[in-house]
């Protein structure tokens, strides 16, 4: 392999002293000095530029590749390693999102790693999906808003609906034109109620819990 390199520098000296001086990694500074000793013909051979930047000759011969197929901005340009591929792939996260989305939610970290590889098909272990849900995703144990499972959610959302319009009612034909105050009454009793735990939801969703 010659010790000789031809390479021509489309840069001007100017310009790679610009360069040079916003330079933020010592890298990138390296790789501008080596433009610049060629541009200004300081430095004739690769050993030389080995030599006055203390890195391998191979070192020196990638970047002139680099330079001579791509320009200053491939030679500049960084390349970061792919990283590991991850335990649980984006659509089953996904889908875990959607499920922690939900006011059930889920009781335990335990019975997420049971649902993944039951519903998602992924067996992983359990400190995997404590440090997705609980680190990554900020999905915590809380305290859940309490609800009878005997609550019937459509009545509830077409009394919701109606209320107005009966309050309205009641105003045009028991109204003086004074104030109307409404009273609401609420029957109690006793009765044998079911312990409840915290449960598991993304952050800012408040779990509901059916109880007896």
């Amino acid at each position: 392999m010659a010790n000789k390199f031809k390479v021509e520098i489309q840069e001007t000296v100017e310009e790679l002293e610009h360069r040079l001086e916003r330079a933020i990694t010592s890298v990138s500074k390296e790789k501008l000095l080596l433009l610049y000793w060629i541009a200004t013909k300081k430095i004739k051979t690769r050993e030389e530029l080995a030599t006055m930047l203390k890195r391998d000759e191979s070192t020196i011969y990638r970047w002139l590749r680099a330079y001579k197929q791509g320009g200053i901005t491939s030679l500049l340009t960084v390349k970061k390693a792919p990283g590991k591929t991850p335990h649980i792939p984006p659509e089953v996260r996904e889908k875990l999102i959607k499920k922690l989305q939900k006011p059930e939610g889920e009781t335990s970290y335990g019975k997420l790693q049971i649902w993944l590889e039951k519903e998602c098909g992924i067996k992983v272990s359990y400190k995997v999906v404590h440090d997705l849900v609980h680190y990554k995703l900020k999905s915590y144990l809380k305290v859940p808003r309490p609800q009878s499972n005997k609550v019937n959610e459509v009545a509830q959302t077409n009394f919701k609906k109606k209320l107005w319009e009966i309050i309205k009612v009641m105003i045009k034909y028991f109204g003086t034109g004074q104030p109307v105050r409404i009273w609401c009454q609420d029957e109690s009793r006793f009765g044998l109620i079911t312990m409840q735990g915290r449960m598991i939801t993304l952050k800012g969703i408040k779990p509901v819990g059916k109880k007896q």
